[in-house]
């Protein structure tokens, strides 16, 4: 059976600090590949994603409250597959101090028609345009069909004039190994649900991070 062939040249003569030149040969596929090293004898090795990454940032939308309604929502590609790493989402309103979020999956967008489509901004500009969407509601917009909640916030506030800035809200499922949402067709679709009424006039703002690739 083959093993890896190392090969080193540690502290060559003439050399005051010393160098240290490794070439490690590793089994990739059934191939021996050449795995590269810096000076000081660690792996080269990086971490950044080759997936296309995408974000659509968000601000001083109207927080709709008279009703329960979705507020953000982030529908699945026709030709991608959609993985969302993260959400983040904050809010100002003038009566209450916090608002209860609901996080759930639905087969349909919401019936609410009030909404825009940031364009989404890439990680990288050679990567292809994005094909996920994210609406941002800012009106009456009842849950899309078979809308089925899976994690549940609290979202503190802070009243315009109060001088303080509240915590927002973190959906990050790119910690701990944790798998991101998968959005498999434009019929798999994430909405974020506002529970609380009577916030008052305010505004919210947000933040979405996914991933597409062709799997």
């Amino acid at each position: 059976m083959a093993v890896p062939n190392f090969q080193s040249n540690v502290f060559p003569p003439g050399s005051e600090y010393g160098m240290v030149n490794l070439t490690v040969q590793g089994f990739t596929a059934g191939q021996m590949v050449p795995a590269q090293f810096d000076q000081t004898g660690r792996m080269l090795v990086t971490e950044e994603p080759l997936k296309q990454t995408f974000r659509v940032a968000a601000v001083a939308q109207t927080f709709y409250s008279t009703a329960a309604a979705v507020i953000v929502e982030i529908v699945g590609s026709s030709t991608m597959t959609v993985r969302v790493k993260r959400i983040i989402l904050w809010g100002q309103c003038a009566t209450k101090f916090y608002a209860e979020l609901t996080l759930g999956r639905a087969t349909a967008v919401s019936s609410g028609s009030t909404f825009t489509s940031p364009t989404p901004g890439k990680m990288d500009k050679n990567d292809a345009a994005a094909t996920g969407v994210v609406n941002v509601y800012t009106a009456a917009a009842t849950s899309g069909t078979g809308f089925a909640a899976f994690d549940a916030r609290v979202m503190g506030i802070s009243p315009p004039a109060a001088g303080m800035i509240a915590q927002p809200v973190t959906w990050d499922f790119c910690l701990n190994n944790d798998k991101p949402l998968i959005l498999r067709g434009t019929g798999d679709v994430i909405e974020i649900y506002n529970n609380t009424t009577g916030l008052g006039t305010g505004t919210f703002g947000c933040m979405v991070e996914w991933e597409e690739d062709n799997s």
